[in-house]
């Protein structure tokens, strides 16, 4: 039991302050208890030196009366002469009847610096010297001769005001030691409570073993539970990385089957409603199975991965031209590829074709041929009228083997601006007159409990107000998504604390904003000096992004924790298991991607995939939020696998001056 434990007490404190309070009370005692022996001890030597003083002076005195005449005025004069040259008390000559014939005792008042409680409580009781003095043979008298206590006193005060001094500065001493020693020895408990707070905020990290013993026993214990959840967390995403890419990819060439890449494709046409910027190609392999028949199999599989590797090149090769791209096996023969953010889809079908005309060279005594179509995806496109366009121009490109390619140059033309530049100076003319809004998409539990609030920014272009996904492919293309991140906080720190909706918060951090360092503390030491709003926001982060820059996504994670903000990661899917220390990083909520809760309810392999993710975020304390999911019967589902909650529709989605 610590000392403060014995009191009643509401406050909480430290062992660190126990420690302290422990080494300050044994530095008073020792202190206090030096100084009293000491001076005690003094006062006893002091009171014996006076008595042998006394008894000295009265023999010697005695003496010499002895041998005077008895006369009464000579024996007064000695008397006298020595009282008034030593410092005594009393001198007294007294008969043997014990009648005083001669008596000096001192009346006067000595001027001492000794405080009135100093002589009270050490004040010398010291007995007079006493002799005999003789006329002969016979007894004359008794002498009695007490020296003055009060200068002993003086001096037994100025002793122990040295001893005060002298002890005070060896316990101030004794404290600058134990202020180095206690810092020594606690300096592993920093590290305890580092870790435990770690704990506390869902990261499972370790820590030097102490080499104090108790330190060491319990840092080794929170090491071992954080290393043991470490390895069931890597053998969780093992496990559940292995069996998201069995269920979602084709055996044979390592590339997205038809149910993910529809899956894929839904998602993707749901974004192109507010404005339209991608493309669908198809390719197909005619002849493939000659392949098998003319030489053997394994040729065949040779070929289709050789085919593979020179998609996958392609897309390498122009990553500039589309922000994102999916592959995929859709049949035996048919293989289709989807871009994000594309305005040249004649280039880029002529550069695929030269490829595949290469490829075709080494099959020359085969009959094979890769005729592919493409078509930009329209923002009234539905799965089925998108996939029945491509596939005809595929069927006339098959039909005229001498073109072999289709391509529907149906690339809408109702961009507000007509050039780059234009862009760049409506874009900017926004954000330096704050012509701004956000909209805001719930983000709700499966009870109707608001989780928090998903921010997207608008922008007032041309006098109409437009959501982010019309202007931000532009954007990304003009290198202006930091400024549009900064341009968003410090929107929300003017409405903070005008608008009520804005209390739970989450903001997207674009690529550009994580990697630019001045941006990105720009933006945290901004908001350093709002801590109200801090503690309020979510910072989402793409799962890609975190993948691709992992160290960088950590540091941000600790800076962003150690204000008080949080962190999510975004489009959370195929990339999840890729994360290393996941358990680490104390991520508030993970939102999955909604290729994976897009019909939910009819995908047995999505319902494992998306179970065994949501027991792993929550065995680490991580919500699990989806994305994109409409139907109450895919929601429901989403409720029995374990999510916690949805993003649902923009709270201002009816509102009219809101451009889609």
């Amino acid at each position: 039991m610590s000392f403060m434990s014995l009191f009643k007490r509401k406050s909480k404190i430290t062992l660190r302050q126990e420690l302290w309070l422990g080494i300050l009370v044994i530095i008073a005692v020792g202190f206090m208890s030096s100084v009293l022996i000491s001076t005690y001890t003094a006062k006893q030597y002091f009171s014996s030196q006076l008595h042998l003083k006394n008894i000295d002076n009265a023999n010697s005195l005695a003496l010499m009366l002895s041998q005077l005449q008895k006369d009464p005025v000579e024996l007064e004069l000695l008397i006298s002469a020595t009282f008034d040259t030593g410092h005594y008390q009393r001198i007294e000559l007294q008969n043997p009847l014990g009648e005083p014939l001669i008596k000096r005792v001192f009346s006067g008042k000595l001027d001492t610096t000794a405080p009135g409680w100093f002589h009270h409580f050490y004040h010398l009781q010291v007995q007079p010297g006493v002799a005999q003095v003789s006329d002969g043979w016979q007894q004359f008298g008794t002498l009695y001769l007490e020296s003055h206590s009060q200068y002993t006193e003086q001096a037994l005060w100025e002793s122990a005001v040295r001893l005060f001094f002298s002890f005070f500065i060896v316990a101030i001493i004794a404290c600058i030691a134990s202020a180095y020693f206690l810092r020594k020895i606690l300096r592993p408990l920093d590290d305890v409570v580092q870790q435990a707070n770690a704990l506390g905020d869902k990261r499972f990290i370790r820590s030097k073993v102490p080499r104090t013993y108790e330190f060491a026993r319990l840092v080794s214990s929170m090491n071992l539970l954080s290393k043991r959840f470490s390895r069931i967390v890597k053998e969780d995403k093992k496990r559940l990385e292995e069996f998201r890419f069995k269920s979602q990819h084709d055996e044979l060439t390592g590339l997205a089957n038809r149910e993910y890449f529809g899956a894929t494709l839904e998602a993707q046409l749901q974004q192109s409603k507010e404005h339209a910027h991608g493309a669908l190609f198809l390719f197909r392999v005619v002849n493939l199975d000659q392949i098998s028949e003319q030489i053997n199999r394994v040729e065949m599989v040779t070929f289709l991965r050789r085919f593979t590797q020179t998609l996958v090149a392609f897309l390498e090769s122009n990553e500039d031209r589309f922000s994102e791209n999916h592959i995929a096996r859709i049949s035996h023969t048919d293989f289709a590829v989807l871009v994000n953010d594309t305005d040249d889809i004649e280039n880029l079908s002529s550069q695929v074709f030269k490829q595949h005309q290469a490829l075709l060279a080494d099959y020359s005594h085969i009959e094979l041929s890769i005729p592919h179509s493409c078509s930009y995806i329209e923002r009234e496109d539905s799965r089925f009228t998108l996939l029945k366009r491509v596939d005809n121009l595929l069927k006339a490109a098959v039909a005229e083997p001498t073109q072999q390619v289709q391509v529907n140059n149906n690339k809408q033309r109702n961009e507000l601006f007509a050039d780059a530049d234009s862009w760049r100076e409506a874009i900017e003319h926004a954000l330096d007159n704050n012509d701004l809004d956000v909209l805001l998409y719930p983000v709700k539990s499966f009870s109707g409990k608001l989780l928090q609030n998903q921010v997207s920014l608008s922008l007032l272009l041309n006098g109409e107000l437009y959501r982010s996904g019309y202007y931000l492919q532009w954007a990304k293309r003009l290198k202006l998504l930091a400024r549009l991140d900064w341009g968003l906080v410090k929107y929300l720190v003017k409405v903070f604390e005008q608008r009520e909706d804005l209390k739970l918060i989450s903001v997207e951090l674009s690529q550009e904003t994580l990697l630019d360092d001045a941006a990105l503390a720009a933006i945290l030491t901004y908001l350093l000096a709002y801590p109200k709003l801090a503690e309020h926001i979510c910072f989402d982060i793409r799962e890609s992004l975190a993948v691709a820059e992992l160290a960088i996504f950590k540091d941000f994670c600790m800076q962003v924790k150690s204000m008080g903000a949080k962190v999510a990661l975004k489009r959370v899917g195929q990339g999840f298991s890729k994360i290393d220390k996941i358990h680490e990083l104390g991520l508030e909520m993970i939102k999955i991607d909604s290729v994976y809760g897009h019909n939910i309810s009819y995908s047995q392999d999505n319902q494992t995939f998306l179970r065994g993710l949501c027991s792993l975020a929550h065995s680490i304390g991580i919500k699990v939020i989806a994305e994109g999911v409409k139907s109450p019967e895919d929601q429901q589902t989403l409720k029995g696998i374990g999510f916690d909650g949805y993003v649902s529709q923009p709270i201002d989605d009816t509102q009219e001056d809101l451009i889609e």
